[in-house]
């Protein structure tokens, strides 16, 4: 999550909501449609199909704001149903990748050095991963560019812990090999 003081403030937005104040929905939008957006634009490889994914995920939020009962959780409950929303439309067009294999959380995976990406510009490391599996673009996403925890990427994408170690074990990896020209 981009920061604990965007976090409170998409509390103090959900109280205003919920006391009858329309324009707080609006401000609870705006805040969060553009992290959304760059999220979504990683897991979808044409911008309109994650501008597409992003009204669709407003849609969901509004109709399910009810049924959140911790406002606090709210971040990486609008990440879940944006994540949902996009593999949705990946199954429609048939080109979901499936996942790598369950690991469960490998002490010499976690004990491991994560590679460096010293040296490489934003540009590259976007091109990289844009080349990457949709399992890995998803756990990288989440964890460098939107700034979960392993604790909260495991609710977004309904995977233990241990799986998504493993996961972001992997991606650091390969995103590593591609951009040293590789092919993993």
């Amino acid at each position: 999550m981009s920061s604990r003081a965007d976090a409170v403030r998409s509390q103090l937005l959900l109280l205003r909501h919920r006391g009858g104040d329309r324009a707080a929905l609006a401000e609870l939008v705006a805040m969060w449609e553009r992290p959304l957006l760059y999220y979504l634009r990683r897991l979808l490889a044409r911008e309109e199909d994650a501008w597409d994914a992003l009204q669709e995920t407003w849609l969901r939020v509004v109709r399910e704001l009810p049924r959140l009962r911790d406002d606090r959780a709210f971040p990486a409950w609008a990440y879940a149903i944006a994540r949902r929303v996009a593999l949705g439309m990946l199954r429609r067009a048939e080109t979901l990748e499936p996942l790598p294999g369950e690991e469960e959380g490998d002490t010499a995976i976690a004990a491991a050095e994560p590679p460096s990406l010293h040296g490489f510009d934003a540009l590259d490391i976007h091109r990289a991963l844009a080349r990457l599996s949709l399992a890995h673009r998803d756990v990288l996403a989440l964890h460098f560019l939107e700034g979960f925890s392993i604790a909260e990427i495991g609710a977004i994408t309904g995977a233990a812990e241990g799986t998504v170690k493993s996961r972001l074990f992997h991606a650091r990896h390969a995103l590593r090999a591609r951009l040293q020209g590789g092919t993993s």
